[in-house]
């Protein structure tokens, strides 16, 4: 499902250029959970956004969901990302105004072909898949941290991805939800979904089927 081999990414900083992935391979089955672990700027966002389309300035090979992610234009990652792969951050990223099913919902404003009524009915679907289906009208604000990583995760999934991309997604969590959300993404994988985790944190190592960690830009 995720195939990088010889990923070089490097940033210029004045004068300077600093390579965050040297040479990286990675091969991650579908259905598998695998987390990337490291410290802080070893990379490991980096090679997120690659995965999921969102940065497309890398030397190397990458096919993701049978993409070759180099040799799509903007507008056909746009799609890709809108279609195969959904992202979980740390932050949640909710939109404070809205309810559950709104955020749940707001993939269909961009590019999924669904009409009002069958966003609606899809955004309470992905909300059921991740037990919120009393929340639906609740806004962020009155929802738990747990809750509302929750409601990003059934927006990750609103489009019916076969990758899930999550970065550090229970740092914002205490440790019993954020167990709880870890169990979720353990099912999720085990439902046939690929989940790619990115963390600092040996909980979620611990679920996962495999653990990877980013050294000097290659994962060992």
């Amino acid at each position: 499902m995720i195939a990088l081999h010889g990923i070089r990414k490097a940033f210029r900083d004045g004068d300077r250029v600093l390579t965050v992935l040297d040479g990286l391979d990675l091969e991650v089955a579908g259905g598998e959970m695998v987390a990337v672990v490291g410290p802080s700027g070893s990379g490991k966002s980096t090679l997120l956004y690659l995965v999921g389309g969102l940065d497309a300035d890398f030397e190397g090979e990458a096919t993701v969901a049978g993409r070759s992610l180099r040799a799509l234009g903007e507008r056909e990652r746009a799609r890709f990302r809108n279609r195969e792969v959904g992202f979980v951050f740390q932050s949640f990223n909710l939109l404070p105004a809205l309810t559950a099913l709104e955020n749940a919902c707001l993939p269909s404003w961009f590019g999924a072909d669904l009409g009002e009524q069958a966003a609606g009915s899809r955004g309470r679907e992905v909300l059921s898949r991740v037990g919120l289906t009393d929340s639906t009208h609740k806004r962020p604000a009155h929802l738990s941290g747990g809750q509302r990583q929750r409601v990003a995760i059934a927006r990750a999934l609103f489009a019916g991805p076969r990758i899930l991309l999550a970065d550090e997604p229970t740092g914002n969590l205490d440790a019993a939800t954020g167990e709880e959300i870890i169990r979720l993404f353990a099912d999720l994988a085990g439902g046939g979904i690929t989940v790619l985790v990115v963390t600092h944190e040996e909980r979620v190592s611990r679920a996962a089927s495999r653990v990877l960690r980013l050294e000097e830009g290659r994962l060992r």
